[in-house]
């Protein structure tokens, strides 16, 4: 190409790719080609052009990137993704009169469309990393709709309505409508065990597929129909003594399942009492499980949520290993962003929280020695209030038997003393009456029971005698006798008062008062 005079051609070893006809400056010209920079190795992270790719497709580790071949790969990033600025530059200097153009003298360099670089301008390796960095600008900004199709999301295929020939079934699929029935409808025993599973209940099922629905529908139904301590027991069961897996274990060591439904699936259990310091058969508890199956936010949960984080360190299985081992292990075997991230986890807590977690673990076991201590102690203080119920109500009904034969007693002896005084005032009353006194008595009251008779035979109250002073001397004398035998009983009966008095009355709770009162002074 020839250049205008006054121009400088620039050096053949530097690549220059233009997409317009552009004008530049003598100096600067000079400035970008005229003394390139020793060739040495650039630091990657100082340039705009990726050179973590471009050192991939260094093979054989030999070749380096000079200064001037970065440089040149810059400048054509810079001008093919400004086409529009070198427009309005070239207008610009198409526009400028010709003295301005002879005063500064310029490089015009016509870009041609259709211009492509020689084969051997770059190295072998710098042009298959271009040849990447091309396909994946390509692949990144235009999309195939066809493959946009691929990658669309299926709808979830409907769960299927059909009964459950068993409850396992429903429990394997995550039906609840169908648990329910065979719950509530068929009676079946929620604490049964399937033989033909190893033992394990419907909670252990639930929590080995991840249905969460399953899981809260049974811990609920137990919890309304058993009690809180029967829930705490089914969230504890173990499927067999060979292999003494909790739900909570299941849960740990599965890998079916949604990982946020597990989660929540560990919430509900730790929240109705679930052990999570719990060991199966090998001597395994949940971190174990949860590093050996490299689940990291179920380790996090653990560790943050429940007590788990003690047993992170203290806890050996049957082969002497800690939860940090296994994850240890598992990172050796295969690592991964997951397995390497459970063992930092776990590392940590076995490096900082050590002694905060040692006083944790002895303040949780003083907190439920304490919790056993009050369980107990209310236990037997509602077992004394009910067998004082009891012994009360028994108590009550011996009381009122007692009170009625008292009473009937006393009621037998008082009618005994005034039926022998009521007598003994007869006859003395008789014998009185034969004496001088009491003749002389009569003749002086004969007058006034003569006028009462006659009164009540004119009134028509008794018939009219034949002998008128003869019927009033025989009724003064009658009214003289039963006078003297009812004075003779009312003195008698308020006498046997004083000496046997009545019983105030039959409640139990006056003669509580009464002994509080007593008691008191």
């Amino acid at each position: 190409m020839n250049a205008p005079p006054g121009s400088i051609r620039p050096r053949s070893n530097l690549p220059l790719f233009c997409c317009c006809n552009v004008r530049f400056t003598c100096d600067e010209l000079r400035n970008r080609f005229q003394k390139p920079s020793p060739p040495r190795r650039r630091d990657a992270m100082s340039l705009d052009l990726p050179y973590a790719e471009l050192a991939q497709a260094d093979i054989n580790g030999d070749h380096t990137i000079t200064s001037t071949e970065l440089h040149a790969l810059q400048l054509q990033r810079q001008l093919a993704s400004s086409t529009h600025l070198l427009l309005q530059t070239q207008r610009q200097s198409s526009a400028r009169p010709i003295n301005n153009q002879a005063s500064t003298p310029v490089v015009v360099v016509a870009a041609d469309p259709k211009h492509q670089p020689p084969k051997g301008r770059y190295a072998p390796w710098l042009k298959k990393a271009l040849a990447k960095m091309e396909h994946a600008q390509s692949v990144w900004t235009h999309v195939d709709p066809e493959a946009a199709n691929q990658h669309a999301r299926k709808a979830p295929k409907a769960m299927s309505t059909a009964a459950c020939p068993t409850i396992w079934d429903a429990a394997h699929a995550g039906h609840v409508a169908e648990v329910r029935r065979w719950l509530e409808v068929e009676k079946a025993n929620v604490f049964a065990h399937n033989e033909g599973e190893g033992g394990k209940t419907i909670l252990h099922v639930a929590c080995w597929h991840g249905h969460v629905s399953v899981v809260m529908y049974v811990t609920m139904f137990v919890q309304a129909t058993k009690g809180l301590d029967a829930l705490k027991t089914f969230v504890n069961a173990i499927d067999t003594v060979y292999s003494r897996c909790t739900p909570l274990l299941e849960t740990c060591r599965s890998r079916q399942g949604n990982l946020n439904d597990k989660l929540k699936i560990l919430r509900l259990l730790v929240q109705f009492g679930a052990v999570v310091e719990h060991q199966d058969a090998h001597g395994d508890n949940a971190l174990h499980w949860s590093a050996r199956m490299h689940a990291l936010p179920i380790v996090r949960f653990l560790i943050k949520e429940t007590d788990a984080a003690v047993f992170a360190f203290i806890s050996d299985n049957y082969k002497r290993q800690k939860p940090l081992d296994v994850a240890k292990l598992a990172n050796d075997h295969k690592p991964t962003m997951c397995t390497t991230q459970v063992y930092d986890v776990l590392r940590r807590i076995y490096k900082d929280c050590n002694i905060r977690l040692k006083i944790q673990y002895g303040k949780k076991i003083r907190l439920q020695h304490e919790a056993e201590v009050r369980a107990s102690r209310n236990e037997d203080v509602m077992h004394a209030l009910d067998m004082a119920r009891v012994l009360v109500s028994q108590a009550e009904d011996s009381w009122h038997d007692v009170h009625d034969a008292a009473e009937t007693v006393r009621n037998d002896l008082e009618t005994n003393v005034l039926d022998t005084s009521g007598k003994e005032a007869l006859g003395k009353a008789q014998l009185w009456l034969e004496t001088k006194d009491g003749k002389a008595w009569l003749k002086k009251e004969l007058p006034n029971a003569t006028e009462d008779v006659k009164t009540l035979v004119q009134k028509g109250m008794m018939p009219k005698p034949r002998d008128m002073k003869k019927a009033a001397a025989v009724r003064l004398a009658e009214n003289y006798i039963s006078e003297q035998e009812t004075n003779m009983r009312d003195l008698m009966k308020k006498k046997f008062g004083r000496e046997h008095p009545n019983l105030e009355s039959r409640e139990v709770e006056y003669y509580k008062r009464l002994v509080s009162s007593t008691v008191g002074r």
